[in-house]
């Protein structure tokens, strides 16, 4: 099994990440372009490239939360396209083959008895935007030969996100993250999308959840890990520990590999 851990906001330096990576015995670290530390330009491709030949870890890449690839602002769409475009770049110089990304289900107008989202209310425009920003990208990715994997964030449920998503994977390199906290605080609906699409799978964000509450420690919430953990290797594919404290990754770790064996 394929194990990793994300970029700590607790941490300012990439190698504080990587000792407690190889502490932790781990294959990959998922750097985080919401930390100014991970910026691509303070992390020259190869210094990456000489700490995976040293050290065995791998590196992925999580975009900001907030790149709206759907944005109606022709300037903003522009400049997340060519942030994008700069990071695949980026990332095929440092050996890194996935980026991992949101998409956004945007502003939302609340009224006395709902909220209304702008974005489903002008669907065809947003799926437009969307879709013109990632028939760019996929292109790049696949030129660069990496993967672009769009996380669910609490919005696969919503049928404008569905729609959009839909069209997005006909396109080569983008695939799809399970991020199984996210997934829980939806109540489960993100997962009746990703199973109907499970072969679209690339990534997955382990974590456990109670109730509303994600991020938590695994074995601490109320998510079947160990189900959790058969589907990614049924699937192959890398499992981020993505919970954002030392201490909560020190424990989930030692949980899990008492649970499963993983490789390195």
């Amino acid at each position: 099994m394929i194990l990793g851990m994300p970029a700590l906001v607790e941490y300012t330096s990439l190698s504080q990440l990587v000792e407690l990576g190889m502490k932790l015995n781990l294959n990959f670290i998922e750097l985080n372009m919401n930390l100014p530390y991970n910026f691509i330009q303070n992390l020259p491709p190869r210094e990456l490239k000489k700490i995976s030949r040293d050290t065995n870890i791998k590196f992925t890449m999580h975009m900001p939360d907030d790149a709206d690839l759907g944005s109606f602002y022709e300037s903003v769409r522009t400049g997340y396209i060519q942030l994008f475009s700069d990071t695949l770049d980026w990332a095929k110089e440092a050996g890194v083959k996935l980026l991992n990304m949101h998409i956004l289900e945007g502003a939302k107008m609340t009224m006395p008895d709902k909220k209304i989202y702008v974005y489903e209310q002008y669907s065809e425009e947003f799926t437009d935007n969307f879709i013109d920003s990632i028939k760019i990208l996929s292109a790049k990715a696949q030129k660069n030969n990496l993967v672009l994997a769009i996380e669910n964030s609490s919005n696969f449920g919503k049928s404008y996100i569905q729609d959009t998503l839909d069209q997005a994977l006909t396109y080569p390199k983008i695939k799809l993250t399970w991020d199984t906290g996210h997934d829980a605080v939806s109540n489960f609906k993100d997962q009746e999308y990703l199973m109907d699409n499970r072969e679209h799978i690339a990534h997955m964000h382990l974590h456990d959840a109670k109730g509303s509450h994600d991020h938590q420690a695994l074995f601490d919430g109320e998510l079947n890990i160990k189900r959790l953990i058969k589907f990614a290797q049924s699937m192959n594919i890398r499992v981020l520990i993505e919970v954002k404290t030392e201490e909560a990754l020190i424990k989930s770790i030692s949980r899990m590999t008492r649970t499963v064996p993983h490789e390195h």
